[in-house]
């Protein structure tokens, strides 16, 4: 379908969109071309991290859920977990039963409570693109005679971001993740989406009616999903398996394992928004649908 435009304005909520850049091309390149069908769990985890999710006999989506959260803080961060259980304990539990208990008079971890310390992360963890649903987008002209002809009709379009977060399975919609994730996501990668500045794009199109139809035009906008797996950076791990103060041991991984990243694959922050072209229109389809004019007619 052909259309010819004769009247086309750009609108930004800011003062520009990012651009794609030929480093976040090459980055995406592996994802180029997968429809919205979650990707297969890379060996590899983000920013290095081992993925937890069952080496660990207690449910580690919900402990990273509850650890980093959706508010995306960088901060310290000090946590109980007892390997048994799972139960999860914050910095409130410091000194407190049943986490510490005292032997010697002296201040000590309980066997069984091992206390994590350090800091989380939100690197992406990847990124596909797809084609979304069919929608109108112009407003309807209808033709009345009895022959094909020319008219013009205005398109309007504006992009859309969403964010959900998924714990083991479960999705929920969350609006108040917004400016961290857009901010921290754009400035580690360098392609070009509506996350972060809003893009509204009017347009008057000519287009051929046929006789007798009322006809109108749709667009399929590409939208670009990206996920983050938050990640935790473990400073400090300290467990006391005796319970008597002069075996506490302290060590600078998780676990004592050797890594000290760590995430869990089925927690993880998905950002939605409309893919921009070059010059930071929306990447989408056109198409003109029509059907026989009714009472437009009468």
């Amino acid at each position: 379908m052909k259309f010819r435009v004769t009247h086309n304005t750009i609108r930004r909520s800011r003062l520009a969109v990012r651009r794609a850049a030929a480093a976040g091309a090459a980055l995406l390149g592996a994802v180029a071309g997968v429809l919205a069908a979650a990707p297969a769990q890379a060996a590899a985890g983000p920013n290095g991290a081992v993925n937890i999710r069952g080496q660990e006999p207690w449910n580690t989506d919900a402990m990273m859920a509850r650890v980093c959260g959706t508010d995306g803080h960088t901060g310290y961060e000090d946590w109980y977990v007892n390997v048994t259980t799972g139960e999860l304990r914050d910095h409130s539990a410091w000194r407190k039963g049943p986490v510490w208990h005292k032997d010697d008079g002296k201040w000590t971890l309980q066997p069984g409570w091992e206390r994590f310390e350090g800091r989380c992360e939100y690197p992406v963890a990847s990124s596909w693109t797809y084609r979304a649903a069919w929608r109108p987008i112009s407003e309807t002209r209808t033709n009345c005679t009895d022959s094909g002809y020319s008219l013009e009709l205005a398109r309007e379009y504006a992009t859309s971001k969403s964010y959900s977060h998924t714990v083991g399975g479960s999705t929920s919609a969350e609006a108040s993740i917004g400016d961290w994730f857009g901010t921290s996501v754009e400035a580690s990668y360098s392609y070009s989406w509506a996350i972060e500045d809003s893009v509204a794009v009017t347009n008057n199109d000519v287009i051929e009616i046929g006789p007798k139809k009322t006809a109108w035009i749709e667009a399929s906008p590409t939208k670009r999903v990206v996920r983050v797996n938050p990640v935790f950076k473990v400073d400090s791990y300290t467990w006391n398996p005796t319970g008597k103060r002069e075996d506490v041991i302290d060590v600078t991984s998780w676990r004592d394992s050797g890594y000290d990243r760590i995430y869990s694959y089925g927690n993880y922050i998905d950002g939605v928004a409309d893919e921009l072209k070059n010059d930071g229109t929306p990447l989408m389809t056109f198409r003109k649908k029509d059907r026989p004019a009714g009472t437009e007619c009468d």
